[in-house]
């Protein structure tokens, strides 16, 4: 879901409470939704114990006379119990594409290689070159780490506990299943109308490596085939019950911008390579002093026109005189506030500076007891909407202060750009807001990279939305062991997008 495994880019809404709870100094909780309404007819399922599963098929067996969930919900069991770890994608792709064909969508390949399948199903064929409303998601997932440590198999697809439970559940085959159902919904029209747009569910592979086989590949060389009037992909969710909103609804994010990404090397070189026993000043002593000297730096604060975007957004929600100095993110009484409390809460400080992370360490030694006499460092940073590789690197070699250090970019992603919330955005937020009753909508930075970067870079609109409230151990288990999205995300996730598309097409009639 995220390259930047510390922090998931959902941790946004922690960013929010703990925001919120500093500035009002309110306590705060979630309740998880007790709504059980679906596409389907009512849910009613019996609590599992993990000693009860062998596997899905027994636990289906078991449970049919009990369990009732929608086609949705049941799709997604079987597309997580394709495991497909980046760079093995191809079967759970080669079943994807097959099941949306199956719904009547025109499916085309727009790269078929071991590891590198990225296809499109569409309502037109991309041919037609209709202006294209693009849902983007990723079908790889993270691995899923030591199989005894989860509470069900992580590539079963256990349906318990009103839940799927695996690993992509949530990040980010969920999401894909709640595109394809949506966009189903309008094959029978499209066939019997010709609409003035196209809608088009992109899947690709790689985004959980860097989406250097997929979305870059996408939008390097055939973004002219998709002509996308906007493209949706993960991003902001919907959190409830914070009491900052005194009971108004659950609060939703759509970002509009995220972090940038580029891999940086250090190398120290030394002339001492000798006998470990009779070690002087050596490369790897250098490296370890200026890591800490660097690791441990703080980052200057600054508040992007995003940001204050985002700030300002919940301030008016929030209204009276606090929301009143919210809304006003770049006065001095906010922005001591910021500066007091983010070195202090990681969170925040993600959505303020610019991040440097040791992402792994390289070595020439060749034995134990001899001094390697190079030694190298990559980091892996984080760049803010307006900051720029030159500003990293003078912000390394400033505070490094080492004229033997070698420095150099060793991979560069696209730089990060914005996207204005207008029309889009807006039709998004009437969406959420008609299916969560009091929700509140705000744009929001997201301090992570997705593929949604790739196609901003473009000048492409993007907006990040995962149409779902999430609950904190929902958060906490993504890219962890269970993993999981309960059944009434999906469904009620379908119904966001659906109205979304009704909203979007022009000629679209309720007698549809």
């Amino acid at each position: 879901m995220t390259r930047d495994m510390r922090f998931p880019r959902h941790t946004i809404f922690i960013l929010l409470t703990t925001l919120f709870s500093l500035f009002l100094n309110l306590s705060y909780g979630y309740r998880e939704s007790d709504r059980r309404e679906s596409n389907s007819s009512e849910i009613g399922i019996r609590d599992v114990d993990s000693r009860e599963i062998g596997s899905r098929e027994n636990y289906s067996r078991e449970s049919e006379d009990t369990l009732t969930v929608s086609d949705a919900v049941r799709f997604l069991s079987k597309y997580v119990a394709i495991p497909s770890v980046s760079g093995q994608e191809n079967e759970a792709a080669y079943w994807l594409a097959l099941q949306c064909a199956d719904k009547g969508l025109h499916i085309e390949y727009i790269t078929n290689s071991p590891g590198s399948v990225n296809f499109t199903a569409s309502l037109y064929p991309l041919s037609s070159q209709k202006p294209n409303i693009v849902f983007l998601n990723h079908m790889d997932v993270v691995f899923a780490g030591d199989h005894k440590l989860w509470k069900y198999p992580p590539f079963d697809g256990v349906m318990a506990d009103e839940r799927v439970w695996g690993r992509g559940s949530f990040d980010n085959k969920g999401l894909a299943v709640i595109q394809i159902f949506a966009v189903e919904q309008f094959v029978d029209l499209a066939a019997k109308e010709e609409l003035p747009f196209n809608v088009t569910v992109l899947c690709v592979s790689g985004e959980e490596t860097g989406g250097i086989t997929g979305s870059a590949l996408v939008t390097k060389d055939f973004i002219e085939r998709f002509n996308p009037m906007v493209v949706i992909g993960e991003g902001g969710s919907g959190m409830e019950d914070l009491s900052f909103l005194d009971g108004a609804g659950p609060l939703f994010g759509i970002s509009i911008a995220e972090k940038g990404c580029m891999l940086v090397k250090l190398s120290w070189t030394s002339d001492n390579a000798g006998h470990a026993s009779i070690a002087g000043n050596y490369a790897s002593l250098m490296m370890i002093n200026g890591l800490h000297k660097l690791l441990n730096a703080p980052h200057p604060i600054i508040l992007t026109r995003e940001a204050e975007l985002m700030f300002s957004s919940v301030g008016k929600k929030l209204g009276g005189i606090k929301g009143k100095v919210m809304s006003k993110p770049s006065s001095k009484l906010f922005m001591s506030f910021l500066k007091q409390h983010a070195l202090k809460n990681p969170e925040l400080n993600e959505i303020l500076t610019n991040k440097i992370t040791l992402s792994a360490l390289e070595t020439s030694k060749t034995s134990y007891n001899q001094i390697s006499n190079v030694e190298s460092a990559i980091l892996d940073c984080r760049l803010l909407p307006g900051e720029t590789p030159e500003d990293i690197i003078n912000f390394i070699k400033n505070t490094l202060l080492d004229s033997l250090v070698q420095i150099s970019v060793v991979e560069q992603g696209p730089v990060p750009l914005t996207t204005e919330p207008e029309y889009f955005f807006n039709l998004l937020s009437y969406a959420i807001e008609s299916e969560f009753e009091g929700a509140s909508v705000v744009p929001m930075l997201l301090p992570a990279s997705t593929d949604n970067s790739y196609f901003r870079a473009l000048g492409v609109p993007v907006y990040g939305l995962n149409p779902m409230i999430v609950s904190p151990d929902q958060l906490k288990a993504i890219h962890s062991y269970d993993e999981f999205i309960k059944f009434v995300d999906v469904d009620r996730g379908i119904d966001v997008f659906v109205s979304f598309l009704k909203s979007a097409l022009p000629v679209f009639d309720e007698r549809h």
